[in-house]
C-alpha cells in the first residue's frame, strides 16, 4: 500500500510540472491572446546564446518593465531555447519570469532550427508582416488587433522609452 501511494505521489508531482511546462509553451495561438490582452504588447523573442538577448534581458528590459503603463502595455517575452533551466535561471535574475514563455520548436537547439521555429511563429502569427530578418533578437510592438506599429524597436532602454513614449 506504501508503495502505490508513493507511485501516486511521484505520478501526481511528475504530471504537476509537465503541466506548468506546457502552460509555458506558446504557439501562433496562444500568441494572438496574449496579444489581445493589452493595448500594445513589447514581444522580446531571444535566445540563451545571444550576448546581446543576455544584456538587454539584463539592463533594457527590467529598466521597461518598470517604466512602461502596465494598464496600456505588456512585455512579453519569448525564449527559443530548449533549455528551460538557463531560460528560468536568466529571467530570475532580470526579475522578468512574468509574461515569459518557451517556443516550441522542432529539432535540437541549434541556430536553425530556432531560426525556422521563430520564422514559423511569426509568419503564423503576423502573415501581412515580414518581422523576422533571421536576426536574434527579435523585439516589435503590437497593437492588441495583432497590427504591428513597429517591426523593430531599439536594444537601450532610452531609445525604447523615447519611442514608447511618442
Amino acid at each position: 500500500m506504501r508503495y502505490l501511494l508513493a507511485i501516486s505521489l511521484l505520478l501526481g508531482a511528475l504530471s504537476c510540472s509537465n503541466t506548468t511546462e506546457r502552460e509555458q509553451l506558446i504557439d501562433s495561438a496562444k500568441l494572438t491572446h496574449l496579444i489581445s490582452q493589452k493595448d500594445k504588447t513589447l514581444v522580446y523573442i531571444w535566445t540563451t546564446w545571444c550576448s546581446g538577448c543576455r544584456k538587454t534581458l539584463a539592463e533594457t528590459l527590467p529598466r521597461l518593465q518598470e517604466s512602461i503603463d502596465t494598464s496600456e502595455y505588456q512585455i512579453l517575452l519569448i525564449a527559443a531555447s530548449k533549455n528551460k533551466a538557463e531560460v528560468d535561471s536568466l529571467l530570475s535574475a532580470a526579475a522578468l519570469q512574468e509574461n515569459s514563455y518557451l517556443l516550441n520548436f522542432t529539432g535540437p537547439d541549434k541556430g536553425v532550427f530556432q531560426n525556422l521555429g521563430i520564422q514559423f511563429l511569426l509568419e503564423k502569427s503576423f502573415p501581412k508582416d515580414e518581422i523576422f530578418t533571421r536576426a536574434i533578437p527579435v523585439f516589435f510592438l503590437v497593437d492588441r488587433n495583432g497590427t504591428v506599429l513597429n517591426k523593430k524597436l531599439p536594444h537601450s532602454y532610452d531609445e525604447a522609452i523615447r519611442l514608447l513614449s511618442k
